[in-house]
């Protein structure tokens, strides 16, 4: 089973480098291309892929992450998809195997978008309502810095955070540098953000069971020029 996921990892980043030598587009047609890192291994990756549509975008996510350490299992199989009217989230719906636990939920925001209220329900995650404009912690998207009230993608934990800028600085990505905006995230999430001049994410640096994870982008070439 390890084996036959370890392959899909693997081919998941050679399609993703393929795309990105055919794609004519800056953005490689708007999909980004993340590897996931363990202490600085390859344990995996992440897509996104935004389609642009006539009121909005539709986003749709996928994350994989399989390695063995000792006793600890990391394996993480998450896809999401979100719906946006402009810059207005208005749905996300999520299935994620987090090491053994499965979860399903869909969140679903208030159609005339004023007062940011929304319903999260599903299959380990109790029924909420709330109407603190929070987004799912999806970082893709360097507008999430502006929160202060996110939820869990896995079972929509609610989270109380803070953003703060530190600066612009020289990512080093594909040991070439990339500029890039450097943010901190602290309060029930803690995370190290770095985008690039299109408002993509280039990297996010957090710790899990004790070890550094890294998501780095691997498709932001263009960027670098």
């Amino acid at each position: 089973m390890r084996n036959r996921v370890l392959k899909r990892t693997v081919s998941a980043l050679a399609t993703g480098s393929v795309a990105l030598l055919m794609a004519p587009s800056a953005y490689a047609g708007d999909i980004l291309n993340f590897r996931v890192l363990k202490d600085g291994e390859p344990i995996g990756y992440e897509k996104v892929d935004i389609t642009q549509t006539a009121n909005g975008r539709t986003v749709e996510v996928e994350t994989l992450t399989d390695v063995r350490v000792l006793f600890l299992q990391f394996h993480y199989d998450h896809q999401r998809t979100e719906q946006w009217h402009g810059n207005q989230l208005v749905s996300v719906k999520t299935t994620t195997n987090d090491d053994g636990t499965h979860y399903t939920y869909q969140a679903d925001y208030q159609a005339d978008y004023q007062a940011d209220c929304y319903d999260v329900a599903g299959k380990g995650v109790g029924k909420r309502n709330a109407c603190d404009g929070a987004w799912p912690l999806t970082l893709w998207l360097e507008d999430v810095t502006a929160k202060s009230h996110l939820y869990s993608v896995i079972n929509a934990e609610p989270y109380a955070v803070q953003t703060t800028k530190v600066g612009d600085e020289k990512l080093r990505i594909e040991n070439r540098e990339t500029p890039a905006t450097h943010y901190e995230m602290s309060g029930d999430v803690e995370r190290d953000l770095w985008y690039g001049s299109d408002g993509y994410l280039l990297k996010t640096s957090f710790k899990r069971k004790g070890y550094d994870i890294d998501f780095v982008r691997v498709d932001a070439i263009a960027l670098q020029e």
